[in-house]
């Protein structure tokens, strides 16, 4: 199935809750100018919901969507005709990040099939074309360094094109990033004089060594999260775990797994105070720690996660993400709160509460009343627990993120609740916190 960019969409569809592009702005939201389109059977499909700019300022709130898992695609001739990718992915309610270019060079210079991206028309149709078929539509790119306003243009680009957000592939191997501190901090500032409220998330190996050897400080003071790269199936080799002990983390008997893995990364990432992503190793097979790596993502207060790559999945990982669907923080208000209470626990803002909740008077809240916290916002130990130190299962939830969650163990929570099977809890059930 190829691309016909300069073919309308039937009907003026409305995408859900995308970043307005500069063409729309320019037409007036009438759909005066020619959307680009994918053409072939079943390639339309409507998605009910209102277009809604993102924005409001680089704060937590502004993801301007429920988190959702994300499959990543490399290029068309190793992950799958465009179709398939789509429909797939639609059918396990993820969404999808694409790569659109590496440096300075569209994907075309590398995907020699008639879908590649080859320009940021290109970009426009494939978000069109992914969100008309309930595949939530982000990019991601490689950033080198060598020309970092041109970089940024071309980041700026992707962005008006339709993509919710962008990942920074950042890291200190041949042919990704040779720049220097000044250069990456160059591309910031120019991306954000650009898109100052659009979502750009930097992506890292998340081994602590290669960490060390990238400009992280320059690229987090201009990103709204990190997604460290835990591959752990990949990583699980006697030279890293050496490695891995001379960063000062040591490997347990079970060695590198997901949990060890993401907490190595955590670890070293903290110091920059951003909500964490973590992208899932795709050649592991779902038995092989999936599971794991989504509670230990959960664990380390992420929402949701991605899974590099598509087309070397088992696919066995995808019904497994619906089963363990990305997590909405949230908290139910108790008599005496306030908002900057509330925002004090959950180490976010008055501000950012409201933007995510849509509150029209912050001044009145209700006891009962469940607020959802902003993206990235990361509970103190007692944020969720009500006066009868009391815990509500929620969607995603499992023994184990719980326990990490308060600050307990898998056993204790088991004990306190009568509990025998670890792997069965229902949402909405209620947990006595030991």
């Amino acid at each position: 199935m190829a691309l016909a960019e300069h073919l309308p969409l039937l009907g003026g569809p409305t995408l859900r809750e995308r970043r307005l592009t500069r063409r729309e702005v320019l037409a007036g939201l009438g759909g005066a100018g020619a959307a680009a389109a994918l053409i072939g059977p079943g390639a339309v499909r409507a998605v009910a919901g209102a277009l809604r700019p993102g924005g409001g300022g680089r704060t937590a709130s502004s993801v301007g969507s429920d988190p959702h898992h994300l499959g990543w695609v490399w290029q068309f001739r190793h992950d799958g005709e465009p179709a398939f990718v789509r429909d797939t992915l639609a059918s396990y309610g993820l969404g999808v990040a694409l790569k659109t270019h590496d440096g300075t060079d569209w994907m075309s210079r590398y995907d020699p099939t008639s879908n590649a991206v080859a320009s940021a028309a290109r970009v426009e149709a494939f978000a069109h074309f992914f969100e008309n078929g309930g595949v939530p539509f982000h990019a991601w790119a490689v950033v080198t360094g060598s020309d970092p306003e041109r970089e940024a243009r071309m980041a700026s680009d992707v962005l008006d094109a339709g993509a919710r957000s962008l990942f920074l592939d950042l890291e200190p191997h041949k042919g990704f990033w040779a720049g220097s501190p000044e250069a990456a901090q160059r591309f910031g500032e120019a991306l954000r004089r650009l898109q100052p409220s659009a979502r750009v998330v930097t992506s890292v190996d998340a081994r602590p060594w290669t960490i060390d050897r990238i400009p992280m400080s320059e690229f987090a003071a201009f990103s709204d999260a990190i997604a460290p790269q835990a591959y752990w199936s990949t990583f699980a080799s006697p030279d890293n775990m050496v490695r891995y002990l001379a960063s000062g983390e040591v490997v347990g008997p079970a060695g590198i797994t997901p949990a060890f893995v993401i907490a190595a990364a955590v670890r070293r990432l903290a110091s920059y105070g951003l909500p964490v992503h973590p992208i899932g190793d795709g050649t592991a097979t779902a038995s092989n720690g999936w599971r794991e790596f989504v509670d230990a993502s959960y664990g380390a207060a992420a929402e949701s996660i991605s899974v590099w790559r598509f087309g070397v999945a088992d696919p066995a990982i995808w019904p497994l993400l619906r089963e363990l669907a990305p997590r909405v923080l949230s908290y139910v208000v108790q008599p005496g709160d306030t908002l900057a209470a509330i925002a004090e626990k959950w180490d976010t803002s008055v501000d950012a509460i409201v933007a995510a909740n849509e509150l029209t008077n912050p001044n009145v809240i209700v006891a009962g009343t469940r607020l959802r916290m902003p993206y990235g916002a990361a509970p103190h130990v007692d944020a969720t627990r009500s006066s009868e130190e009391a815990y509500i299962v929620e969607s995603g939830d499992t023994l184990w993120s719980i326990a990490q969650r308060f600050g307990t163990s898998v056993e204790a929570l088991m004990q306190a609740n009568g509990l025998s099977d670890a792997s069965v809890l229902l949402v909405g059930q209620r947990l006595v916190l030991p």
